[in-house]
């Protein structure tokens, strides 16, 4: 595998995920970063998953190889380039993305999982290492809390990102 590296694949509208499963019946190794919305269809809040970068996704091929079965693949318009010479995407970059997405699950997985009078722990701010009581979601980024200060219960909003489960 280390004569292969990243490439950006351009896909035609709306079929990031269909190249992908066809890249990857062919054998390719591919990429799709995709983040989990909360979106109102026909009146009702659905949690809907779409491609981070609409329209682009990752693939690992050897570059000797013929560029013909990836630009006919169902789904691809081509590869990204610049001038004559295709793109590459460094793996530094793939294992950030990746990371990234790890953390994004984790997190919306942690954040369908508070219910109310779950203690939380704030994980940084001015607030940081103390202990709250999970009230309600506060939007689809934030959380109301309870928190003991200064032996006063104050009712905050933070943001999900600095809250853990305990």
């Amino acid at each position: 595998m280390d004569d292969q590296q990243w490439y950006l694949v351009y896909c035609k509208p709306k079929q990031e995920q269909r190249a992908q499963q066809h890249l990857q019946n062919q054998g390719f190794n591919s990429f799709l970063p995709v983040v989990s919305l909360t979106k109102i269809k026909a009146g009702k809040k659905q949690l809907v998953t779409e491609p981070l970068f609409a329209r682009y996704l990752f693939l690992q091929y050897n570059a000797d190889l013929s560029l013909a079965k990836i630009r006919s693949t169902r789904g691809v318009a081509g590869l990204v380039k610049f001038g004559q010479s295709i793109a590459t995407v460094p793996n530094s970059l793939i294992h950030s993305l990746l990371q990234q997405q790890l953390q994004l699950q984790q997190q919306d997985k942690q954040q369908h999982d508070l219910t109310k009078g779950d203690v939380v722990e704030v994980l940084s701010g001015p607030f940081a290492a103390l202990n709250a009581v999970f009230q309600l979601a506060d939007g689809e980024s934030r959380s109301m809390v309870l928190l003991q200060f200064l032996g006063q219960p104050i009712q905050l909003s933070l943001d999900n990102n600095i809250l853990l489960k305990k």
